[in-house]
């Protein structure tokens, strides 16, 4: 039996995210807006749900505040609205992909236009070993210029000297060795594969080389949403930009494997997250949709195809059509026996050879037949289609 869910509810389903309650934390703090330390509670409540499997992939998403204050909670509840997703147990850049991908267009259909996304990596835990040394000692041959107020980061975090708005330390800064330049051939790759899929979905970025975590909370790949400010016609609670003037802050995000495997207690747990923290647009109506079973399962096959995955999948959620995917593996076998399992109809299959000719294949699960057809031609096949 179909209901009816809200605009980012079904943008989250749509990408294959389940609804995770996680009780509201009361952070006393000062400033809470998009502070990583909201990922804590997230992995707590995984944890105690028990929706840790071995090998399982878990891509979560809630739509209220975690981190609040008393000071705030009224303010934020009435005029902010705050969603997190996750993807827990995926190491391959298609997580970082995924998560941003999500969250633009659940922005784009908030009435948000002209994002872009900052993004840097501080790479694994040699690379960041070998930058902070590095910047240590530039930091402590430089000392007697900085703000007399910041001389003690060298001796606590020295990351925080990215973060500081002292006019003494940014000066500082702009000459200060950037943690991109120590990046493992690893580290290297990942970061060039998510600037792939940013670039073959078109959404806007820049790299910021002195973006880091605040806390040390995000690892390996950090990243930040951003919008001309007023494009929605509101002001934001904050506003951020490595532009100055004219950009508000509307999400924030990267990769804390580190985090969760501390507090899951796993030697290996992947995990990629980002908060969204963003005014509502006052007399914008809500379009509920539809939310029924899948009628298309996605299925990949190849480095290229996977690229190309994600717009499609764009493509068939605002054409209404409900589809299931699993980008998370690249196995043809596994992903049919998943198509299977969910009993859609249809599936809608990429190949190498497809994704370079700009065309797929739909195949008919009841009678065992397929059609190849040009991609421009898909939707208006689909609804030729008997789904009943």
């Amino acid at each position: 039996m179909s209901h009816t869910i809200d605009r980012i509810d079904g943008i989250a389903t749509h990408y294959g995210f389940q609804i995770m309650r996680a009780p509201t934390t009361v952070h006393i703090d000062g400033e809470i807006f998009l502070r990583p330390e909201e990922k804590i509670p997230v992995l707590k409540n995984y944890l105690r749900d028990k929706i840790y499997q071995p090998g399982k992939v878990s891509m979560l998403y809630h739509n209220q505040a975690i981190l609040t204050n008393n000071r705030l909670r009224k303010k934020n509840s009435a005029q902010f609205q705050n969603f997190n997703f996750d993807i827990l147990g995926v190491p391959n850049s298609i997580a970082e992909a995924t998560i941003i991908h999500t969250a633009t267009i659940a922005l784009n259909a908030e009435g948000y236009q002209n994002i872009v996304v900052d993004i840097n990596s501080i790479g694994d835990k040699n690379s960041l070993l070998n930058f902070k040394e590095e910047l240590f000692n530039y930091y402590r041959s430089q000392i007697q210029d900085a703000h007399p107020k910041c001389s003690n980061f060298c001796k606590t975090n020295i990351l925080d000297w990215f973060s500081c708005s002292h006019s003494e330390c940014q000066a500082l800064r702009a000459t200060a060795p950037k943690p991109i330049y120590f990046l493992s051939n690893q580290s290297q790759r990942h970061l060039k594969e998510i600037l792939e899929y940013l670039e073959s979905m078109q959404i806007a970025y820049r790299i910021n080389e002195t973006l880091v975590s605040p806390s040390n909370y995000f690892s390996k790949i950090i990243f930040e949403i951003k919008s001309e400010k007023n494009v929605a016609g509101q002001n934001a609670p904050n506003s951020h930009g490595a532009n100055g003037q004219g950009e508000i802050l509307l999400g924030r995000g990267g990769r804390y494997d580190e985090l969760a495997e501390k507090i899951i207690r796993k030697k290996i747990m992947p995990a990629v997250g980002i908060s969204l923290g963003f005014e509502r647009i006052k007399n914008k109506d809500v379009k509920s949709v539809p939310c029924c079973s899948p009628k298309f399962y996605f299925i990949h096959l190849g480095p290229e195809a996977k690229l190309k995955s994600l717009p499609i999948i764009e493509l068939l959620r605002s054409a209404n059509f409900s589809v299931q995917q699993n980008l998370y593996t690249n196995k043809f076998s596994e992903q049919m026996e998943n198509a299977k399992k969910s009993g859609a109809p249809y599936t809608i299959i990429l190949g190498q050879k497809e994704a370079t000719e700009n065309k797929v294949i739909v195949k008919d699960m009841r009678q065992i037949t397929h059609t190849t057809l040009k991609l421009d031609f898909l939707l208006n096949y689909l609804k030729t289609l008997d789904t009943d």
